[in-house]
């Protein structure tokens, strides 16, 4: 097999016997006795009542003999010269599987580690000119980005990317930072969504966080949505974009999900209590 026949077709140079593609043109990384394949997991829009798919969030998880490692546990048994190649292989994987979504004009939300690092700016522009040839709009690419680099943020813009702002953690977003990078998303992790979701008294404080981003002009983005009270107190405050296992599980790239607007009642069964917070 290569990838002129199965899967992406060209890749960077230097990735070659890095990433190939299997049978039925998923890529995945090889790395000694490790495969890196590619997971995804659908976002969801609300509005309306309803939340439809709009993207999958993207991430690379290493196998090994068919079982999921842990990343610690991998990064752990890769030598230091080789873990630069592993975060690239990592984070051009999920722009590799771009046409095993399955979904029509769905987008792609991804992380891009940069950390001045050039080479890692190339893989991405050639991965976008490449996707551009095979009739994928760089405008349905989300690269997700940490910290204040506003020239990052214009060079990925010039590119045709949108940007989204990671906020890892139980600290507060960074509204300043999500206006001057001018983020068309800023993403609340699990972690800091979980601070929101201790008590009703806590959960109040989640609506106002959102305004402020919503004013600067981003979406908000939560994660973790795993049971209808945090679905009840996501949509209450105002959240634009969901996932969570309650929605959608993560999955394998190439696996199926329905793509098609869902009513978000369908999650109220009623099998927990929700406390009304917000009217």
């Amino acid at each position: 097999m290569s990838d002129e026949f199965f899967g992406f077709g060209a890749l960077p140079v230097d990735f070659a016997g890095k990433i190939v593609a299997d049978e039925v043109g998923l890529e995945f990384g090889i790395h000694g006795d490790f495969r890196l394949r590619c997971v995804i997991q659908p976002v969801f829009r609300h509005e309306a009542g309803r939340l439809t798919p709009v993207a999958v969030d993207a991430e690379v998880v290493p196998y090994r003999r068919g079982r999921p490692v842990a990343k610690a546990d991998f990064v752990a048994q890769v030598a230091a010269d080789d873990r630069v190649m592993i975060a690239r292989m990592c984070e051009v994987l999920p722009l590799a599987n771009v046409h095993n979504i399955g979904v029509e004009g769905i987008s792609l939300l991804f992380s891009h580690n940069f950390n001045g690092d050039a080479p890692r700016l190339e893989d991405l522009r050639f991965m976008v000119e490449r996707l551009g040839q095979e009739g994928f709009e760089a405008g349905q690419l989300i690269c997700e980005i940490e910290g204040t680099d506003e020239k990052l943020a214009d060079e990925l813009r010039a590119l045709g990317l949108r940007v989204a702002l990671g906020h890892h953690g139980a600290g507060q977003p960074e509204v300043d930072t999500a206006r001057r990078i001018h983020a068309d998303i800023v993403r609340l992790d699990r972690a800091s969504f979980e601070r929101f979701c201790a008590d009703a008294a806590t959960g109040r404080l989640l609506r106002p966080v959102v305004t402020e981003l919503k004013a600067q002009g981003a979406e908000v983005l939560v994660e973790g949505i795993d049971d209808e009270s945090r679905l009840e107190l996501a949509l209450g405050a105002g959240v634009d974009l969901v996932k969570g296992d309650l929605l959608e599980p993560a999955m394998l790239v190439g696996s199926f999900f329905e793509d098609g607007p869902r009513e978000a009642s369908h999650y109220r069964r009623g099998e927990c209590v929700v406390i009304p917070l917000f009217g």
